[in-house]
């Protein structure tokens, strides 16, 4: 089985043009992988090989104004959701199995609730929990405020920030949409978590500031969603790639979970 990556392809999706690379069995049941603000698809690297050798079909996108992705005037969070939306409908690609890191979870979970029917099986990692109303907004800028919130800082990531910027594969422009919106109440986005109909794999580490310490505030919304808790840090498919991979594996090969 080839793991290896394809050469990107480039879609004209919404007006402007989507990247994505592909690696596996193009007959595979699909995987489709999303990465985290000022990321690309290349972070995926050692989980999309050790998927496309089970088998899966693996797509990895670069959200607009990321990596190879054309820069956009706008960068609001349905922005990334029609375009993820899209992506599934041009590469014809069906129910997926979902993946999504940090903001990329985000979306996914926006993506599993507007649309259940597209979602085979769930895996978030560390994304950030919106707060669902004025009240919680305002018990996380307190929190944001203290000590804790420095360990949290994984939205905007220093050094590899810069890099991208300055090799242009991340407009800085998106920030001033997507933080904001992050820390806006969403009270419709978390009464339709309800509605998540796929088996849903969280994980988060021990550390991760207000990522961790609202993993089971968000669990406790989602029908068939389970725990998991990994190491340290913010990445954990970087961080802790062999104990990451074990409990994807686990899960998108678990047949109880299957159609």
């Amino acid at each position: 089985m080839d793991s290896r990556w394809s050469t990107p392809g480039f879609l004209p999706l919404r007006g402007h043009r989507l990247a994505y690379r592909a690696c596996g069995d193009a007959g595979g049941e699909p995987v489709v992988l999303i990465h985290a603000f000022a990321s690309q698809s290349g972070s995926w690297d050692h989980t999309a090989q050790a998927l496309a050798r089970q088998g899966f079909r693996v797509v990895a996108p670069d959200l607009r104004g990321h990596g190879r992705s054309q820069w956009t005037s706008t960068y609001s969070l349905i922005d990334f959701e029609e375009d993820l939306s899209a992506l599934l409908d041009a590469l014809g690609l069906g129910a997926v199995n979902l993946i999504g890191h940090s903001l990329g979870g985000h979306l996914a979970l926006k993506l599993a609730t507007r649309q259940p029917e597209r979602i085979r099986r769930l895996i978030i990692e560390a994304a950030p929990v919106p707060p669902r109303d004025v009240a919680d907004a305002a018990a996380l800028a307190a929190a944001r405020a203290g000590p804790a919130w420095a360990r949290s800082l994984h939205l905007l990531g220093g050094g590899r920030l810069l890099r991208l910027m300055l090799l242009r594969q991340f407009d800085v422009r998106a920030a001033r949409t997507v933080l904001p919106e992050l820390r806006t109440p969403m009270p419709a986005w978390w009464a339709r978590l309800a509605g998540v109909r796929a088996p849903c794999l969280l994980l988060a580490s021990h550390d991760d500031g207000l990522v961790s310490a609202r993993l089971p505030l968000l669990a406790a919304q989602i029908p068939y969603a389970i725990t998991r808790q990994l190491g340290s840090g913010h990445r954990l498919h970087g961080e802790h790639t062999d104990a990451f991979l074990a409990e994807v594996m686990s899960f998108v090969g678990n047949a109880a979970y299957a159609d």
